[in-house]
């Protein structure tokens, strides 16, 4: 065998047991972000029976009424504005009903919605994958046991927060958008208002 091939196969070996190391060192990072996610994060009261109705799932949102009421899954598609991966999760697992309340209050734009599905779990993970993609991060100030709170960078022209939780067979998301402080403050009080109703089913 000649020095050049054994040479090769050293380099070949070297290489794959470099490339094992990484993806070894990949999972255990990933494992212990999954185990530490929730850690220290406040608790949420304990569960309450499941909702009757979609419309029993939501608190009412602080402000001057919007465009409230149930809405089917076509209309998730092309008028109710929820991150495309949820949407895309909503299509493949199925969504038997959908309520949204809205209200404006100091000029911050609040959005309550419940959604009963076949895969709540997937549904709040594609939300938090999807809100991320626009650009906002997770806030653990915000953030419960279940709840899993993200918002826009601490200066942002318009300040953005958003959650999503399982609640049974539906997922519950809180939104507000609006400038600065009064988006964050809505936002808070309007989180901790709905989380008293129906608090987390799932705290994973």
């Amino acid at each position: 065998m000649s020095s050049d091939v054994r040479r090769q196969r050293r380099e070949l070996t070297v290489g794959i047991a470099i490339i094992v190391v990484l993806a070894l060192g990949l999972a255990v990072s990933a494992t212990g972000y999954l185990l530490t996610r929730n850690a220290g994060l406040a608790d949420p009261p304990d569960a309450k029976p499941a909702p009757e109705h979609s419309a029993l799932a939501l608190v009412e949102p602080p402000g001057a009424p919007g465009p409230s009421g149930p809405f089917t899954l076509a209309a998730l598609r092309s008028t109710v504005s929820l991150p495309q991966p949820m949407v895309d999760v909503l299509t493949t697992a199925g969504m038997s009903d959908g309520v949204r309340k809205t209200a404006v209050r100091a000029g911050v734009t609040i959005g309550l919605y419940a959604l009963a599905t076949g895969d709540p779990r997937g549904a709040v993970r594609a939300y938090g994958a999807g809100v991320e993609l626009q650009g906002l991060a997770a806030d653990r100030d915000l953030s419960l046991e279940g709840v899993i709170v993200y918002g826009t960078p601490v200066g942002a022209p318009l300040a953005r927060f958003a959650a999503a939780y399982v609640l049974y067979d539906r997922v519950v998301v809180v939104e507000t958008a609006g400038h600065g402080d009064a988006a964050h403050d809505v936002f808070r009080t309007t989180l901790q208002r709905q989380i008293e109703l129906a608090p987390p089913s799932d705290r994973s």
